[in-house]
């Protein structure tokens, strides 16, 4: 039965006000109501059924997009709002932190929310914000081209995840590896700790102090509530690297590609992955796949050309700047959208994005019957464990995105048994 979760993009402001209050960003009055926004959001999907929702990590968004620079406090604090919900990113990006902290942030977060935080790992791919945090060690955003800059990336990403994983398993933790030593400098240790006789040795863990007051290890606290961590996904994965990683870590990759075709050889990869490791899991087992989606209701009432009118009117309101304005602009579409032998550019010359997300089976858009025609299609290709809805709220009107995860949990989720379906079934011909 896949999970659903909700990738949520909460945008401060409708595009006008981006206008109008700019830089919308830095307007304490409207991140207040983009905040506020949340709350209602993450309360309705808590009462629909669905599994989970998670943000991204971005920085220095003064145009409202995207706007999540503390996705884990975001977790925290709206975990409080919800009983069912686990709560998440879409992804933390692992090279733009140091490791040690980031995992005891994350534990503590475990905590906070009694065991429903989910983590998401992501490289980075925006310059203007992984240029500057990433300085300090050498690193910075990547696409996955091989070149000198994305292989510094991957090394940071696969060393610091390592150290994650060995701070939450490990109560006394030491490291010595390409680009980071536990305790620093790890050959002589930390010398003369104060309180070595008086705390750290009668109390501390044992070996983290030796005989003569130095430090030799340390101790990542508080360990995880969740043991021996959070379960872990990956923000995203398109390149053959990433799903082998995936499925050598046993690490959820989150698929944003259209094409069946890329997706199998994608998920094969993966498979390869994990049986590397000894493990053995069925095609579709512990896989994302990103989708959006968009019900028009009563749509069996109207035209088709009434039908396609409404799904542009919704796509100029509330996807074009994200599609257009922001993916497309970061070459995001070029490999999501493509369709099988196609060259040349995506989308094609003349041809409306709405209609090339809609025919790469990104977009499920139309009736009711239309997007359960979409999800039928995708599970019978990819058996796939969750489907991530790239849910743009904020650009999306508050009205209209808690009608859209209504419609999909009462119209959609209980043909697939998706775990996003609590609510009782309306009468379909109302909004069919």
């Amino acid at each position: 039965m896949p999970n659903v979760i909700l990738q949520v993009y909460p945008t401060v402001g409708s595009r006008e006000e981006m206008e109008t209050l700019r830089p919308i960003g830095r307007n304490n009055a409207a991140v207040q109501r983009m905040l506020d926004g949340l709350v209602e959001l993450v309360q309705a999907a808590d009462d629909l059924g669905y599994w989970a929702i998670t943000h991204v990590e971005h920085h220095f968004h003064s145009e409202g997009l995207e706007f999540s620079n503390s996705p884990l406090m975001l977790n925290v604090w709206l975990s409080h709002y919800t009983k069912r919900l686990k709560h998440g990113q879409l992804g933390l990006v692992v090279t733009s932190h140091d490791p040690i902290r980031l995992a005891e942030d994350i534990a503590l977060a475990d905590h906070l929310t009694k065991g429903r935080l989910i983590v998401g790992l992501a490289r980075g791919y925006q310059a203007r914000w992984m240029s500057t945090f990433g300085q300090k060690f050498g690193v910075t955003a990547t696409d996955s081209d091989q070149s000198d800059t994305d292989l510094r990336n991957r090394l940071l990403f696969e060393e610091n995840y390592k150290i994650m994983k060995l701070a939450w398993q490990n109560d006394l933790l030491r490291y010595k590896g390409p680009t980071y030593e536990v305790p620093y400098p790890y050959g002589t240790g930390v010398p003369s700790w104060p309180p070595s006789d008086t705390v750290t040795r009668p109390f501390g863990v044992p070996g983290e102090v030796d005989d003569e007051g130095t430090i030799r290890g340390v101790s990542a606290v508080p360990k995880p509530y969740t043991q021996p961590h959070p379960q872990l996904f990956q923000a995203f994965g398109g390149s053959p690297a990433t799903l082998r990683w995936c499925g050598e870590e046993n690490v959820t990759p989150t698929i944003f590609a259209g094409a069946f075709e890329l997706l199998t050889q994608l998920i094969d990869v993966y498979v390869e992955g994990a049986g590397s490791r000894g493990r053995k899991v069925r095609f579709g087992e512990g896989i994302g796949v990103c989708r959006s989606f968009y019900i028009v209701e009563n749509g069996v009432r109207k035209s088709p050309d009434s039908v396609k009118a409404e799904l542009y009117a919704a796509y100029d309101l509330h996807e074009h700047m994200v599609w257009h304005g922001w993916f497309e602009q970061f070459g995001h579409l070029g490999h999501a959208l493509r369709l099988p032998g196609e060259e040349g550019p995506v989308p094609a010359a003349g041809e409306h994005l709405a209609d090339r997300l809609i025919k790469a089976k990104v977009w499920l858009a139309g009736t009711v019957d239309d997007v359960k025609r979409g999800v039928e299609e995708l599970l019978e290709h990819i058996p796939c464990e969750y489907i991530v809805w790239l849910f743009h709220w904020g650009l999306m009107p508050r009205e209209t995105g808690l009608r859209q995860l209504e419609l999909f949990a009462t119209h959609i989720a209980p043909e697939f048994g998706l775990n996003a379906s609590r609510l009782e079934a309306a009468v379909v011909s109302e909004t069919s």
